[in-house]
Formats: structure tokens, C-alpha cells, sequence
């Protein structure tokens, strides 16, 4: 029975370097067209400052710091954005990475929005003093559409309204008809979305109740994120964002409110108190009879 326990689990760590090899040698292949993908908009300092955010808060955990290379030891190596490895790739390359995934890197697509992606891009590409950045694909493709989020709540009715206008060449904003919008909810490691996409009626409306139950901190606040659904790339639209009190409020117990031995002075266990209080008298009761003992055979001589 040992015997066999053993042959078993020396098949399954061996499976599992086998994978882990077969995982690493295997390439990453990107389609041609997504190669040649640039980004919509110019890389400043501001897009570096707001990616870099973004990359602490969704990348660093794998990849550690650029430059640093103190990524996390898990196989395959997520390795470092500043090596040449990774600036060797076209930006179409980096974003499309970000967006599919790959084990045990997860999929940002529904996690990211497309400029959240690309921010990262421009912080990743500041590592690079040799990077010169594409044309940004600032020109709209025949059939494209410029289109704007706004979140507005109810809170008699406790429904959630998105309303999409679509940005004409007059600067005029109509109602946009048709269009897929996502509702999410940011948390600490991520989207949670709200629900499935839903379209946009004939007056750029879509409609999504109150989550329920949801935690919202202490004055249940969360933070909502409205996003453009779009496979087609003719879609351009940055995301809209709400914070609004319509969680449940969560009263989070720190680690030094209960009495513990990890907690402050203040908050110390009753027997622990005890306990040092009477070792603390002890020590100096037996100091004290030491000395009058001393005194005392020093007198009596």
C-alpha cells in the first residue's frame, strides 16, 4: 500500500513538472492583426501616473517592479516588464497578453478597460528609454462611433440608469441606440461584474437594479464602473464611474479592538495582566526581603 501511495505521488509531482514544462516551451502566439494594434491615444506623464496605478494594484503581485526583477517565483516566471523580453513586443502584443491571459496569468479583459490597458502600456514603455511610441490611432475608422457614459441612480425606485450618448462631428450628444453596456463594481482584487451586458433602448437608457446585499463598507459606498461591450473596435468610449451609497455598510473589526495578545498595551488580555502583575510583585516582594535581609544581618553584627 505505501509502495503504491508512493509511485502515485511521484506521478502526479512528475505530471506536473511535465506541464509546467510543456506550458513554459509552448510560444504565446499573437494573430497578425492584433500585432499591429496601437494605441488611440498619446503616452504622457499623465497616462505613466494613472497606468503605473493600475499596475500596482492588478500586476505587481506577479510581476513585482519593473526594473527590479523580483517577480513572484511561480512557473511559468511572469518575468519583468522593463527587461528586453518584454520591450521587444509591439504595444498590439502587450495589450492583447493583457486582455487573453494565460495561466497562470489571468484574463484582463473583463477586468481592465481597453484605456486602462493601454495606460499600463505607457507606464511599462517609460522603463524603455529607446521606445518610440506608434502614431496613436487618433483618426475614426468609416462607420465608427465616439461614445459617452453617464451613471445617474434612483434611489426611491433603487435602480441603476447608464445612459450612452453618441458624440456626433458637431460636438452634439444623441442618444446611441444599440449599444452593450456593463455594469461592475470595483473590489480589492478586482471587477465584480453586475449582471449580463444589456443593450442601450431608443433613448440611450439601460437599467439595472440595487445589488443586494452587496458590502459597501462602512457607509456602504461602492464603486461603480459603466463599460462599453465592444468586439468590433469601432466603439470608442472611456469607462463611467460612480461612487454611491447603495451597499450594505460593513463595520470591518480590527485586529486590536478584542483583547488579544497581538493587540496593544491597552487592550492586553485580563490574565495576562494578572499574570505580570503578580510575576512583577513577586520579583520585587523577594528584592525587598533580600534587602531587609541584608539590613538586618548587617545591624545584628
Amino acid at each position: 500500500m505505501m509502495k503504491r501511495y508512493f509511485v502515485v505521488l511521484f506521478l502526479f509531482l512528475f505530471a506536473g513538472r511535465i506541464g509546467s514544462f510543456a506550458q513554459t516551451s509552448t510560444p504565446w502566439v499573437v494573430p497578425e492583426e492584433a500585432k499591429e494594434k496601437v494605441a488611440p491615444f498619446k503616452f504622457t506623464p499623465e497616462t505613466v501616473k494613472i497606468g503605473e496605478s493600475v499596475f500596482q494594484r492588478t500586476c505587481k503581485s506577479c510581476h513585482g517592479d519593473p526594473g527590479k526583477q523580483n517577480w513572484a517565483k511561480i512557473t511559468p516566471p511572469p518575468g519583468d516588464p522593463a527587461s528586453a523580453n518584454f520591450q521587444v513586443q509591439t504595444d498590439g502584443e502587450m495589450f492583447y497578453r493583457i486582455k487573453t491571459g494565460r495561466a497562470p496569468m489571468p484574463q484582463f479583459g473583463n477586468i481592465l478597460s481597453d484605456e486602462e490597458r493601454w495606460q499600463v502600456i505607457s507606464y511599462v514603455r517609460s522603463f524603455n528609454p529607446n521606445y518610440t511610441q506608434p502614431a496613436p490611432l487618433i483618426s475614426m475608422a468609416a462607420g465608427a462611433k465616439k461614445l459617452k457614459l453617464y451613471i445617474y441612480p434612483n434611489y426611491k425606485l433603487k435602480k441603476l440608469y447608464v445612459l450612452c450618448n453618441e458624440i456626433t462631428k458637431e460636438k452634439k450628444e444623441i442618444p446611441a441606440k444599440g449599444i452593450e453596456i456593463q455594469l461592475n463594481v470595483k473590489r480589492y482584487f478586482g471587477t465584480l461584474k453586475l449582471g449580463d451586458p444589456k443593450t442601450t433602448n431608443a433613448s440611450g437608457f439601460v437599467m439595472y437594479d440595487f445589488p443586494a446585499d452587496l458590502p459597501g463598507g462602512t457607509h456602504g459606498i461602492i464603486d461603480l464602473t459603466a463599460r462599453v461591450k465592444d468586439e468590433s473596435g469601432l466603439l470608442f468610449s472611456s469607462d463611467a464611474n460612480a461612487k454611491l451609497a447603495i451597499g450594505k455598510p460593513v463595520v470591518l473589526k480590527r485586529l486590536t479592538d478584542a483583547r488579544a495578545m497581538w493587540s496593544v498595551r491597552s487592550k492586553a488580555p485580563v490574565w495576562l495582566i494578572l499574570t505580570f502583575s503578580l510575576t512583577l510583585i513577586t520579583v520585587w516582594g523577594f528584592i525587598i526581603y533580600i534587602l531587609l535581609a541584608l539590613r538586618k544581618l548587617k545591624y545584628s553584627s
